[in-house]
């Protein structure tokens, strides 16, 4: 098919039948195109290239194509098409793609996520799902409305934790879970390089020949290039990233999320904001979540961030567990009855930290003894893809998840005192401010058709 690109798009909108691609291939493979091949991105397509019997790659879409960070995946299949331009790609293989890998910045997932649903793709798209809430809900919008298969990134959501979390709520063994301690205190996170000085955005560099610099910004208003937003460095900038809370918070209270029914909060306080700045996340934050009671002994549950180096919760008293020892990151589920449970991240199981003997029998059976599902979260979205399983963190369950670190990324950018949040409307109550950064900055020229496909 040779269009315009304007015309391909709204094309797509209008699902034409011969732009549905089947759940799979007939010979049962799934025919798939990756959106970034570098760093992340490129871990992303190895994973998904192990399961060779079941993966065919039909094409690679890179901002910046042939420059280092892509340069191990293209070695290993230096046959398969290569753009620059997602447009491009799903215009040109239209009929080729059952499923696309999207593993870019965290806010331009958006309108490569919108067109392959649009055409009836199934998505594996990299966590968080955006870093705008407006367009975080559309996405999810758009996956049930085009009844296609979709996976969020946070790989731990197939793992242990995930079953574990599953069992211990069907059993019983979690209601009244108070409090949530949540945190990533390493040292290490991108912006603390400027030390909380950095007031405006970079300026204007030479833009790298082989960069494809409208494409990456995508729907975010024009800026200028500069390296400091590339290769994960967008991490460090409200309007590209979701910092530390969005990077880490989707592998660390993912399920909690999902079990313990938290959906959206009614309230988030800024608590601390070390060295805040207009244009990048603070050098500390701890900022703590409410979520109302949801019935069947589901309690208003609050959960509390942390992050920055060094900037922990306080320590669970009369700790009962002799070898436990908290980590870097990781949540600590505070319950009713006095019990305190703890894990680490992705899939780490919880284990009883405190409020009960981690040796008793009962204990061990509830923590150690619950069924495993399916095999890993790479393998359950293709599995998904081919109709033999339900994907663990579709956008159903991913997009309230993202919601709610979008939610969080954006009480740090503010630092007001206290957000209250109207659940049933979506909106902030009486912050125009706040309410504005909920839609996302305007739309450029040109990538207004997305949200409407």
């Amino acid at each position: 098919m040779n269009i315009k690109r304007r015309e391909f798009i709204k094309c797509a909108a209008c699902a034409f039948p011969f732009l549905r691609a089947s759940a799979a291939s007939p010979n049962g493979k799934v025919n798939m195109a990756f959106v970034g091949i570098g760093n992340q991105a490129g871990r992303d397509f190895e994973m998904f290239a192990y399961y060779k019997d079941i993966v065919n790659v039909v094409a690679f879409c890179d901002t910046q194509m042939g420059a280092v960070h892509t340069e191990r995946v293209l070695k290993l299949f230096p046959d398969v098409p290569r753009y620059q331009d997602f447009r491009k790609m799903l215009d040109e293989h239209a009929r080729d793609i059952d499923a696309v890998c999207i593993a870019t910045p965290d806010f331009s997932h958006f309108p490569a996520a919108m067109l392959a649903m649009s055409m009836g793709k199934a998505v594996y798209c990299e966590k968080p799902m955006g870093n705008c809430f407006r367009e975080i809900g559309i996405m999810a919008d758009a996956a049930r409305r085009h009844k296609v298969v979709t996976q969020m990134g946070n790989q731990g959501h197939s793992d242990a934790n995930y079953w574990q979390m599953k069992s211990l709520v069907e059993h019983g063994w979690l209601k009244d879970v108070t409090l949530i301690n949540a945190f990533m205190c390493a040292n290490n996170r991108r912006w603390f390089k400027w030390g909380g000085t950095m007031k405006n955005m970079p300026g204007e560099e030479a833009e790298p020949a082989d960069m494809d610099w409208d494409v990456w910004l995508s729907q975010r208003p024009f800026r200028p290039y500069n390296h400091n937003f590339i290769n994960g460095d967008w991490r460090c900038f409200y309007e590209y990233g979701t910092g530390a809370l969005g990077d880490w918070g989707a592998h660390i209270f993912d399920a909690a999320h999902e079990f313990l029914k938290l959906g959206l909060p009614s309230k988030i306080e800024t608590l601390q904001n070390d060295r805040r700045t207009d244009v990048v996340f603070p050098m500390a934050s701890t900022i703590a979540y409410t979520f109302p009671a949801r019935g069947d002994g589901l309690s208003e549950c609050r959960l509390v961030w942390h992050d920055g180096a060094g900037n922990f919760p306080a320590m669970p008293e009369n700790v009962t567990a002799k070898k436990w020892r908290r980590r870097d990151y990781g949540a600590e589920l505070y319950l009713k009855d006095g019990r305190v449970l703890a894990r680490a991240s992705h899939g780490a199981p919880l284990e009883l930290v405190a409020g009960g003997d981690p040796r008793d029998p009962s204990v061990k059976g509830a923590l150690h003894d619950f069924p495993k599902g399916c095999s890993g979260h790479y393998l359950n979205f293709l599995r998904a893809v081919r109709g033999e399983e339900r994907a663990n963190s579709d956008f159903s369950v991913a997009g309230p998840l993202s919601q709610v670190l979008a939610l969080g990324a954006l009480a740090q950018r503010l630092a007001a005192p206290v957000l209250t949040f109207d659940r049933s409307k979506l909106r902030f109550t009486d912050n125009d401010t706040a309410n504005a950064l909920l839609d996302g900055p305007p739309v450029r020229k040109g990538w207004e058709e997305f949200a409407k496909l």
